[in-house]
This record gives C-alpha cells, structure tokens and sequence, in this order.
C-alpha cells in the first residue's frame, strides 16, 4: 500500500465515522446517517491492455441500434481486469471528454458501469444558466487568485460575499475511483494518470500542473496527494477529484465556505457559510467540522505537512474549549434528531433541530437555509401538521430558486413536495 494511499484511507476513516466530509458541504439535518470521505487517495493498477471496442456495454461504445452518440473524445482505455472478492469483476477504463463545459474538459478513470450511469443521467450535458447565476454574475467577480504569506496562492474575497451565496462554480480535471486506485501498483497508477491528464484540453492540462504540490517523489502523485476532493459517483462510488480552481482554497479551522458536489451536473459549488468581506480570504476545513482540535491539528500537520496558523488554533483555552464543546453538541443534536425521527418523535426530532441550528450559528458553519427548511417541512408534516409543513415547504423552494444551484435537483425536489402537501391540505378541507 502506497503511503498516499494509506493516508487517504485513516482520513476517509475518520470522516465517515464524524458522518462529514473533507471542505465539507454546510452542515444539514441528516435524512441519513451517510458520510463521505474527505481526502485524496493514490494508488496500483495493473499491468496488461486491454483496448475497446468493449461490446455490450451502454455508455462505452454506441449503440447501433440507436441515434445516441456518446461523450469520450478518445476511444475508452482499459488496462485490465480487476477482481474485488465483494463484488465480482470490475473493469476500469480512462474516459476523456475534451468537450466538457464548453471544453474544459474531464477524464475519468472509473469502472465502466459508472460511465454508463453518467452517461445515462446525461452528466455531460449542458444545461441553461440559472436565473440566479446571471444576477450574480452581474454582480463581478466574487474572488481573485493572490499569493497569501505562508500558503502560497489562495482565494480571497474581491466584494462582500453574501451568506449562502454560491461563491465559485468548478469542474474536475480528472475523477479517479479510489477502487481502482487500491488495486493498481504506484508506477501503473502514475502512467495511467498523467495519460488521462494527456487528453485534457492545453489549459486545463496547464492549471492541473500549475498546482502546488505535495512531498510525494513523483508529480502526479504530489499534485493529487493535497488537491484532491472526495466525491460518490454511482452506486456510492468514492472517487478523488481535481478540481483545479476550488484547490487554490485554503484550509481554516473556523472555514466561511464550504462545497457541494452535483453528480449529476459533475460540477462542485462553493458555497459562502457566512457573509464575506472583500478582502477576507476564503477557507475551508480539509477536515471534518467535528474533529476535535488535538486530531485535526494531528491530521493536517501529518497529511497535508504544515501547522494550522489560524486564529482558532491560537485562541486561549477558554475560547477553544467553547467552540470544542459547541462542535460536540452539533454532533450529539444530529444524532439525536435521526434517533428520534427513527423513532417516530417526530415533535421531538423539532425541537432539538431549533436547538442544532443555534449551535451551528454559534460556531458560523449553518445549513443552507432551504435545506434546512426542507427538513423542518418534512418533520412537520411527518408530525401531522399539513400548516407549518406547507409553510416551511415554501420556503424552502423560494431559497432553492433564489441559490440558483447548476443542479436543479433541489429544487425540483421542494417543487414536488410543496405540490403534494397542497393536494393533503386541499383534501382535508
């Protein structure tokens, strides 16, 4: 096991057990108990080529009995077959799409179901702007790229960023499944890697290379090493991206951004968790929120090799032990509300939301409000009370519409349930 690779998997271990993930998105009252990896994996691949066409696999090769045509510039190359014992054969393959936004372009190292399914989600399929996104982009620029004393090239704030404002739209580089990335010798992992990065577009090739790098001997595995992100593909398929705008951000320990990722729009926003003052920098925590200070102070010196400056971790013991207790809480409340949404308190499940909500106001990483919203109108409504579940209902689809997310999924989503909660209410009366 490569020692990249080995520190990707205590990060992902620590993350999924604080149910967070790495620059995670804004906290939200959990419909799950899911949890997503935070860091940035590297890893084997095996030796042996095997070339397409690859027959009878939708979203690899064209259908001949239909009109569809199919994304990959290049044909797909799959360097051999990989075993799982859990899952039987898996095939991986790089996937290039020069073409994607507007020629940014991705290449993909996944397993071919996963291109199929992204393919049929038509994940590389551009879509209207959103409403919202044209006013903000009538407001300038949100961001410029300078040198920060200390951390190199970061991004901060060229206006007053709103809270909840979507700060940056990116796109991956390169998304590596981290299956393929376990099972692939170090010397297979890195020439498959820079062939994807060899297919990209001149200037996406450019801003991946022009990333800071890691202590890693070889150079793909120094520049993915601390520029990656975790994201779920498919069937809960972990990869690691680079996402080369939203890599320029730097770590805070007391973060005023956040990231979402659209699997299907392939597209991560960040996202303000505060109000930004033009000039402030802005960060995100390359750990889970919740971790405590001892842990995260641990994990960043050992995976990312520096000791965080930040106002938080020089705070005196008082104001650390408040915001130590503060995180604590947030955990515990979330905890709380699936146990008693599991168990049918809903009243309850509530209540202890309004109390979660204050704790994360008290330590300035709050939901996105129409998430939140969207949580408290289905709990209404699950408490039976069709008048504060259509309440919240509406407001939270008027957040969605006015974030303006790439990913209309959202708001679709509090589109229909406002609609179903209008026909309960219209046959009770």
């Amino acid at each position: 096991m490569s020692s990249l690779f080995a520190k990707a998997l205590i990060l992902c271990t620590l993350a999924v057990s604080h149910v967070q993930a790495k620059v995670q998105s804004a906290p939200t009252l959990p419909r799950s108990s899911r949890g997503q990896c935070p860091n940035k994996p590297a890893g084997r691949l095996e030796d042996g080529q095997k070339t397409n066409p690859l027959p009878g696999l939708l979203g690899i090769i064209p259908d001949i009995e239909s009109d569809s045509v199919l994304p990959w510039t290049f044909p797909p190359k799959c360097p051999g077959l990989q075993t799982d014992n859990s899952t039987g054969s898996k095939l991986h393959c790089i996937f290039t799409s020069a073409e994607f936004r507007n020629g940014h372009g991705l290449s993909l190292i996944t397993s071919t179901t996963t291109a199929s399914n992204l393919v049929g989600l038509d994940a590389f399929d551009d879509r209207p702007t959103p409403q919202a996104a044209e006013r903000r982009a009538a407001w300038g620029p949100a961001y410029e790229v300078v040198e920060i004393g200390g951390k190199g090239k970061g991004l901060v704030a060229s206006r007053t960023i709103r809270r909840g404002e979507i700060i940056l739209v990116d796109f991956p580089a390169i998304l590596i499944a981290t299956s393929f990335l376990a099972d692939t010798k170090p010397h297979h992992r890195r020439r498959l890697i820079k062939q994807a990065i060899s297919q990209l577009p001149e200037e996406t090739r450019r801003r991946f290379y022009a990333l800071s790098r890691g202590p890693e001997k070889y150079e793909v595995d120094a520049i993915v090493g601390v520029n990656s992100n975790s994201v779920m593909l498919g069937d809960n398929d972990l990869h690691v991206g680079v996402f080369t705008e939203a890599a320029r951000i730097n770590h805070g320990c007391q973060p005023n951004a956040a990231y979402r990722f659209s699997q299907r729009r392939l597209t991560m926003e960040i996202v303000a968790y505060h109000t930004i003052e033009a000039g402030e920098e802005i960060t995100m925590s390359y750990v889970p929120i919740t971790t405590p200070a001892s842990e995260r102070r641990k994990h960043l010196q050992e995976n990312w090799g520096f000791a965080c400056q930040c106002s938080l971790c020089h705070a005196d013991e008082l104001a650390l032990g408040e915001s130590e207790n503060n995180r604590r809480r947030m955990t515990e409340l979330r905890d709380s509300i699936l146990d008693a949404r599991k168990n049918g308190y809903f009243q309850d499940a509530i209540n202890i939301a309004g109390d979660w909500l204050q704790f994360s106001e008290w330590e300035r990483v709050p939901p996105l409000l129409p998430e939140y919203h969207e949580t408290l109108a289905e709990l209404y409504f699950l408490n039976g009370d069709l008048v504060n579940a259509t309440r919240y209902g509406r407001m939270s689809l008027d957040g969605w519409v006015k974030f303006g997310s790439v990913d209309d999924d959202s708001l679709e989503r509090a589109r229909g349930f406002l609609r179903f909660l209008t026909s309960r209410t219209e046959k009770a009366t």
